[in-house]
């Protein structure tokens, strides 16, 4: 429509969508209630499972760019010391969750512990590396996850002797 007095075209006030300029916490709620999930693309033949990749929690947590949130992940060092005072460097994955229209930034900081033998191949460093970028982005954003290769980590050590038979000497 024209206002033929000043000759300004007008938009029709019922047809204007509200933009909401969001927060990040508005954001992260929005992202939230779509109830997202990365696909279970990756195979773990050891256990068995299926497992989030890296790349389908990314494209996962770019369905938050609608919202105006963006993330960055990058590594980070610090020096450590073992018992004998003795220096080694300890690698950190960064995660950085951040919004357009806001300067809060939700960090996760998750330092990389590998046994030392570990940290001198290349291999083990940058499966590591994955699994935590992973795991960071997952939690910043809420994304549900199913454990995968952690599954090793998380299970309790039983030592289970044989029972002993009737007779068997006991040693006593």
């Amino acid at each position: 429509m024209t206002d033929t007095k000043s000759n300004i075209k007008k938009v029709d006030a019922s047809k204007v969508l509200m933009v909401k300029k969001h927060t990040i916490k508005t954001a992260l709620l929005a992202f939230q209630k779509l109830a997202v999930t990365a696909k279970k693309d990756g195979k773990n033949p050891h256990f068995r499972s299926n497992y989030s990749t890296l790349e389908s929690v990314i494209e996962a947590v770019k369905q938050g760019n609608q919202f105006g949130l963006f993330f960055t992940q990058e590594m980070t060092y610090e020096k450590g010391f073992d018992d004998n005072e003795i220096g080694y460097v300890i690698p950190i994955v960064v995660t950085k969750v951040m919004h357009e229209h806001d300067d809060t930034v939700i960090e996760s900081k998750l330092p990389i512990m590998l046994a030392r033998a570990n940290m001198e191949n290349p291999q083990k460093i940058g499966s590591a590396i994955t699994y935590y970028k992973r795991y960071t982005l997952q939690s910043v954003y809420g994304l549900p996850s199913e454990d995968d290769d952690g599954n090793v980590a998380s299970q309790p050590t039983i030592n289970t002797s044989k029972p002993k038979t009737r007779g068997e000497d006991d040693g006593l």
